[in-house]
């Protein structure tokens, strides 16, 4: 008969942040500086304004948000239907722009793969793999992307 182990202290935590991360509830783990608990941190959502024809894009997603805490900048949702790169999907605010260019792997229609550009300026560009951009236009999730902030 196998006995039972108990997983580590590590492992626990590292299945709680996989559950967060893919259950997009919202919340950012990290330690106080009084001591060395963790704790949680609601996050506060805004809504991002969609530009040259992208959408929300629905499957029962968020539309379109971002959040700001402790330096990084997190973005949920969907969009579709829009102007592909070059055309600008949307701007983030001052607060939430990286400072230099990131281009960033983003989920698209199918399963297909494609992309973000974000400027220093805040302008975020989407486009695909391929270069037909017919995969992003058709479904961009925007789940699961975040980068720091200065």
């Amino acid at each position: 008969m196998r006995r039972f182990h108990r997983p580590s202290r590590p492992t626990v935590l590292a299945l709680i942040a996989l559950t967060v991360s893919l259950s997009g509830t919202g919340f950012a783990f990290g330690r106080s500086a009084n001591n060395a608990q963790p704790q949680t941190v609601a996050l506060t959502w805004h809504a991002i304004t969609l530009k040259n024809g992208w959408v929300y894009a629905d499957f029962g997603s968020y539309h379109a948000q971002y959040s700001k805490s402790g330096g990084i900048v997190r973005l949920r949702g969907s969009l579709s239907s829009g102007s592909p790169y070059p055309a600008v999907a949307f701007r983030l605010p001052i607060a939430a722009r990286p400072r230099h260019t990131l281009w960033l792997p983003v989920y698209a229609l199918s399963g297909s793969s494609g992309g973000l550009e974000i400027d220093p300026d805040g302008r975020v560009k989407v486009f695909d793999d391929s270069g037909s951009n017919t995969d992003v236009t058709g479904y961009t999730s925007l789940d699961g992307i975040s980068f720091s902030v200065p």
